[in-house]
């Protein structure tokens, strides 16, 4: 290891042991390492998602940790208290994030354990005001976009509405937590058991909606991407 980098320590409940620099802006967290950065394996019970559990991504100078909608939920302990990770969770150091990873034969659980260091000690950037929010309406079937005491609609083509439907539906069954969306989800959601269309044309349609919702479509906030396996929707993103 560099010595510089933020990295993960990572124990099993097997008594696995192995260190993760965090080299990308993004990495996936699941059961098998051929999905994802970080393998979680073994995992005899099938208790982790097996491509992106949860992951580990850079916002300006600090990293938080995101659940993608997992069944068993990521946890985080902090100062020995340990939450659901709800959202978009800032990781400080010393910060232990926990995978469910076992159950024994009494029922107990036993966790990876995924501890967060940083040598350089990345602080926290307060950022600018907010980019506001979106909100769908699902009895007029409309998209707003909300800045203050100020809405308007955002006008959307017919796939486009199924994606942003799709994806908010997502989000409200997990309680309202972004949830990421695989293209294979997506593609499903717009065209059905139509046969033939790609990921690009995922793409393509993301392209256009980001055009129509985000300050900057370069760096959206709205509809961020997950490296290699889809698109998550946040309505209500928060600033840095």
């Amino acid at each position: 290891m560099s010595g510089l980098l933020p990295f993960l320590q990572v124990q099993g409940p097997g008594g696995e042991e192995f260190t993760v620099e965090l080299k990308k802006d993004h990495l996936t967290i699941g059961r098998f390492a051929a999905f994802n950065d970080i393998g979680l394996e073994p995992d005899p019970q099938q208790l982790i998602t097996r491509k992106a559990h949860c992951s580990i991504e850079r916002q300006l100078e600090s990293w938080v940790v995101v659940d993608n909608g997992s069944v068993n939920r990521t946890f985080i302990e902090r100062a020995r208290q340990m939450e659901i990770v709800s959202g978009r969770v800032p990781l400080q150091e010393g910060d232990t994030i926990k995978v469910l990873g076992l159950l024994t034969e009494e029922g107990d659980p036993l966790y990876w354990e995924l501890t967060f260091r940083d040598p350089q000690q990345t602080n926290r950037v307060v950022s600018g005001p907010g980019v506001g929010t979106l909100e769908y309406d699902w009895i007029q079937a409309r998209l707003l976009r909300i800045k203050g005491s100020h809405s308007e609609e955002v006008r959307l083509r017919p796939q486009e509405h199924k994606l942003i439907r799709y994806m908010e539906q997502r989000n409200r069954a997990n309680g309202n937590v972004p949830v990421m969306c695989t293209y294979d989800e997506l593609i499903n959601a717009v065209w059905g058991d139509e046969i033939g269309h790609t990921e690009s044309e995922i793409n393509h349609l993301v392209y256009g909606l980001r055009q129509k919702t985000e300050i900057e479509p370069r760096s959206p906030q709205f509809l961020q991407t997950v490296q290699g396996l889809g698109y998550r929707l946040d309505t209500n993103p928060q600033p840095g």
